[in-house]
């Protein structure tokens, strides 16, 4: 029975995920269903609204205000709603990667909380192209979203940038949008975060191996390393962010429809990368919010990266110059001295303690709190110097 509980966030996960294929399929459906073989969106007739119609939609039809999108014969959606669409199944797919890159086994925990999240994607996508009203300054009068525009939304929802170029118009609608901001947010921030943090793992476990030819014949302590610092993450992280701002600045200058100055591209892609979104310049075009929308996803990484990168490299640049400053001669030998017996010699256990302390800085202090727990546990008296296994395990091991 437990291993039949076990598997239900499994599975749970796995049937989710067609579940927000569906959303997005009816997201594409009406999509499809408003818009002229010419690549013009169809006049749609009034839709009546009863009388107490509630706050998140409006008395007046919807708008039938769209912009115009690029199609291609013979494939049902056009060009930026396919790419939308590569868009939700990207985000949706965040954690089957998860679930790939991981070493250990995944819990119950992560699961639940994969299944939690593609199921808020798929509601979002519902919501947004079927339910909710917005206004904007790219249309006139209220609507729901199209696909291209809904994926052009949870983009600045994920990544915070938040132009405000379009909003939900009714005061429901906003509470819904609140609300679906807060948790999208925690649940791409928990997914996305761990998801680096496996990465990053692998990576300092391949580097490891990579300089595990550290033998017996080398010192336990390299000292000039202490006094180099590593550039390269630095320069890698701000190649990957200027690639991604020079990306931006050519497609808003030169697309046809953006029309924005080499200048406000500039300001437009700094401002968007780094989250602020004053929202003075923002896409206009169906095929720029589709941009827009991967554009801000990897940059605002990339940038994140970058200022971490920064930070990273000035403590360590700090931490050299510390050091350059400091007696390491003095630091060595306090250490020895620490360590050696009075006739000036060093035993095995001394030279574990003096590698522990010159290669990891282990505080001394460590040390003398394990030699009182094992006289603790050896008992007075004891002439062989040793702790029974019973005893260990019943003092130091874990209350199950």
């Amino acid at each position: 029975m437990k291993r039949w509980l076990g598997a239900l966030p499994l599975a749970a996960m796995i049937l989710s995920w067609p579940a927000t294929t569906v959303a997005v399929a009816v997201a594409a459906h009406g999509f499809v269903e408003r818009f002229h073989v010419e690549g013009k969106f169809a006049q749609e007739g009034a839709r009546q609204l009863p009388t107490d119609a509630p706050q998140w939609t409006s008395m007046e039809p919807d708008s039938t205000d769209y912009n115009p999108e690029t199609l291609v014969a013979g494939w049902p959606l056009t060009v930026e709603a396919t790419a939308a669409m590569l868009y939700c199944f990207m985000l949706a797919s965040t954690p089957l990667l998860l679930a790939a890159l991981a070493d250990r086994k995944l819990t119950r925990a992560h699961m639940l909380e994969s299944v939690a999240l593609i199921a808020w994607l798929g509601s979002v996508l519902f919501l947004f192209t079927n339910i909710l009203k917005f206004q904007s300054s790219h249309w006139t009068g209220y609507r729901p979203l199209t696909l291209v525009e809904a994926v052009y939304l949870m983009s600045q929802i994920v990544t915070t940038v938040g132009y405000g170029d379009i909003t939900p118009a009714f005061p429901r609608g906003q509470v819904w949008v609140a609300f679906n901001v807060i948790l999208g947010l925690c649940l791409y921030g928990s997914i996305v975060m761990e998801v680096v943090e496996i990465v990053l793992e692998r990576v300092r476990k391949a580097m490891a191996r990579g300089s595990s030819g550290r033998q017996e014949g080398m010192p336990l302590k390299d000292w000039n390393a202490e006094l180099q610092v590593n550039l390269a993450p630095l320069a890698e992280s701000a190649t990957s962010f200027a690639l991604l701002a020079t990306a931006g600045v050519l497609f808003w200058h030169l697309y046809p429809g953006e029309d924005k100055t080499w200048l406000q591209a500039m300001y437009m892609s700094v401002i968007t990368l780094s989250t602020v979104g004053f929202g003075a310049f923002n896409a206009t075009t169906e095929a720029g919010k589709v941009f827009g929308a991967f554009w801000m996803l990897f940059g605002v990484a990339s940038l994140g990266a970058l200022i971490s990168s920064f930070i990273e490299t000035m403590l360590h640049l700090k931490h050299a110059e510390a050091r350059r400053r400091a007696d390491l001669g003095a630091e060595f030998a306090k250490i020895v001295n620490q360590v050696s017996s009075t006739d000036g010699t060093i035993d095995k256990a001394q030279f574990l303690k003096f590698g522990l302390m010159l290669a990891q800085n282990t505080d001394p202090n460590v040390f003398v709190k394990i030699d009182k727990r094992f006289q603790y546990l050896a008992g007075e008296g004891n002439d062989k110097g040793m702790v029974r296994r019973t005893t260990l395990v019943e003092a130091e091991g874990p209350n199950l």
